[in-house]
Formats: C-alpha cells, sequence, structure tokens
C-alpha cells in the first residue's frame, strides 16, 4: 500500500507528541456541539472481502434515517482507520467522523469502515501486499453493506472519497453509478504523476533548508523518473535508487499498489461521468498536498451541469479549519473542526442531491 503522501505524511514531516499520542480536549463548534460528540449513534458492523473481515460503523442519523438515502465514505491513503486517523503514528484528524456527523445533521446514514490492517481490521495482517484493485472490491463489498443496511441501490448512494478515496470514489461511481460523488480534496491526476510532483518540490525544500544535500538532490531527482517508469510499466523498482524514494512511497512495498492505482485518470474516469449525476469537489488554498489548479483540472473535466466546484481557503487537507493561521503540515494530525467553509457547501450540494 502506498505511503500517506495524500494523507499528509510528506508534507506533514515528523512531529514526537510529548508523551506520546496526543489526547485533543473537545473544541467547542457550536453550542451543545464539540469535536469529541458525535451526532446521531454508530453501530459496529463487519463486512467480508477476499477472505478478510472488515470493520465498519454505519451512522444512524438522530430521529431515524431518511428513506432511500446512504452514504459511503472512502477513506484517504495510508493506514487509514475508519474515523480518518492513523493512530500509531499520532495521525487523528477525525475527518471521517466528522463527516458522518455533517451527514447525519442532513438525516442520510453513513458507513465507514477501517482499511485492512489498521483498527479492528485484519488485526497483525500485512497490507504491504493489498493492490489498489483490492481495495476497490473492499469499497465495492462496503456499497454492497451499506445498501442492504438501508434497503437502498448504488443510484441512492452519495459516495464521499477524501484524497485518494476521491479516486476509488471515481471508481465506483463508473462502475455502479451513485446519487453524487463528493471528491473531497482529491487525487487529482494519475498516481505517479502527483507524487512525481510532490517528491520534487518535497526534495525542493530539504535543500533549501539543509536537510539534504545538493548531491544527494540531485542524486533523488535522477532517479526519481527512473523509479516512476518501472513502476508504470510493471510494478517492479531498479536496485540501487537512492533511499529516500522508497521513505517516500517509491519502494518496491508500494510498487504493485502505485502500478494498478496509476493506471486510473481522474479527469478521464469524471469525463466519462454521465451528466446527470451530481459531482461535488473541494479544494484550498492551504492544502499542502494538492493545490486548487491541480483540482480544478480534474473539475473542469466533469459535465459542467453536473459540478460543484468548492474553492476553500481556511482548510487543511484534511478539511480542518485553520483560521487565521498558516498551513504548516502538522496541523493535519490534530482533531481540527471542519472547516467552516466547507460544511455549509457540503450541506448546500447534499440538500440538492437528496431533496427533502
Amino acid at each position: 500500500m502506498a505511503a500517506a503522501l495524500l494523507g499528509g505524511a510528506l508534507a506533514a514531516g515528523s512531529v514526537v507528541w510529548p508523551g506520546g499520542a496526543a489526547t485533543a480536549a473537545p473544541i467547542e463548534l457550536a453550542p451543545g456541539i464539540s469535536i469529541g460528540t458525535s451526532v446521531g449513534e454508530d453501530s459496529d458492523v463487519t463486512f467480508e472481502s477476499d477472505g478478510v473481515t472488515f470493520h465498519a460503523s454505519f451512522r444512524t442519523p438522530p430521529g431515524g434515517a431518511r428513506a432511500e438515502t446512504a452514504a459511503l465514505l472512502i477513506p484517504g491513503s495510508g493506514p487509514t482507520d475508519r474515523n480518518g486517523n492513523a493512530p500509531e503514528g499520532g495521525f487523528q484528524p477525525n475527518t471521517l467522523a466528522q463527516l458522518a456527523d455533517e451527514l447525519a445533521h442532513q438525516g442520510i446514514p453513513s458507513l465507514r469502515f477501517d482499511k485492512i490492517g489498521v483498527g479492528s481490521t485484519g488485526a497483525g495482517l500485512d497490507s504491504t501486499g493489498h493492490g489498489y484493485e483490492q481495495q476497490v472490491s473492499d469499497a465495492e463489498a462496503a456499497l454492497a453493506t451499506l445498501n442492504e443496511l438501508t434497503g437502498t441501490t448504488p443510484a441512492q448512494t452519495t459516495v464521499l472519497g477524501h484524497s485518494e478515496g476521491g479516486l476509488t470514489a471515481l471508481v465506483l461511481g463508473q462502475r455502479h453509478g451513485a446519487a453524487g460523488l463528493g471528491l473531497l480534496a482529491p487525487l487529482p491526476m494519475r498516481y505517479l504523476d502527483l507524487l512525481d510532483a510532490q517528491i520534487g518540490a518535497y526534495v525542493g525544500r530539504a535543500t533549501e533548508s539543509g536537510d539534504l544535500s545538493a548531491e544527494e538532490a540531485d542524486r533523488v531527482r535522477a532517479d526519481l523518473p527512473v523509479a516512476i517508469a518501472s513502476i508504470r510499466a510493471d510494478g517492479t523498482v531498479p536496485e540501487g535508487l537512492h533511499p529516500l524514494l522508497a521513505e517516500v512511497a517509491l519502494g518496491q512495498e508500494s510498487a504493485r499498489f502505485l502500478h494498478e492505482a496509476d493506471k486510473y485518470d481522474p479527469p478521464a474516469l469524471a469525463a466519462s461521468l454521465p451528466a446527470t449525476l451530481p459531482v461535488l469537489v473541494t479544494c484550498s488554498d492551504r492544502d499542502l498536498n494538492v493545490s486548487c489548479a491541480q483540482v480544478e483540472r480534474l473539475g473542469a473535466a466533469v459535465a459542467p451541469e453536473a459540478l460543484t466546484f468548492a474553492h476553500l481557503t481556511t482548510a487543511n487537507h484534511m478539511l480542518g479549519e485553520l483560521g487565521p493561521f498558516p498551513a504548516i503540515g502538522p496541523d493535519g494530525m490534530a482533531p481540527l473542526p471542519l472547516s467552516g467553509e466547507f460544511a455549509p457547501a457540503l450541506a448546500d450540494w447534499l440538500g440538492r442531491v437528496h431533496p427533502g
């Protein structure tokens, strides 16, 4: 499985929290609502995919769910649990749990799940050999489970994918249809093309800061296209490349996943969707992982009559509200409230996708 570049690892760098993992006190968002307070009720459910039992949370809105509506939440890259966190790395933005809250406010039931090897799913299993195609199959199994729980069809289900999950949402939408697709700070181009841009930018910053010598940087830049071409061609990584590449996702353990995921071109998938399928695309000026310029090219591939584009200004990559503060990378590790721009944009879009 690819390293969590899209989930913030490369941009965030390394942060050591005093005393171990950070536990944040509830941050007041509005009277009676805080980060520590969920909306509705979670029930533990399981489903099977390729012989693995996946563990998930089914969120029922307060007062019961609206008929013929449901939402599937798909996590971003890396070892991500059902709440959008990577607890072992101290990465706890709670993005998916907060999305479930927003959906519950709208009366929409939702399902979110632990990825393989994370949380309660496949505890102790090595996810290294879990390719992207299998990850899509896992999401399809989750979709089928959600539809069974709610008595809905894929055409009545909204799929919200965050970061890398946006690519999976596009694949599900193309294969099965949907009531709506939410591409939230999504993978905007072919996977290896984005990693090329992200790693190149990282090398530049590391050189400027003195963390990487000019000689080492030149070697990484020379080896980067070699690694990308090899993974794209046959899913292998040549020996003798600079070890930094393996540290930032371009190692053999990620090669199969990236080879399979890179076959999908997000703008091409978006262009293939029916013009009647509503699509929400978000970007933010303070996202350190994907830029609005990159995401706008993905949005341009969606049929104009289907597109709702939310250009945010104060959200980080994990959709957390930064307020007046700059994005610094480690902010993605903290359980910030959802962006004050994103939450109403999502609510407005959901009201149009699921009227009444």
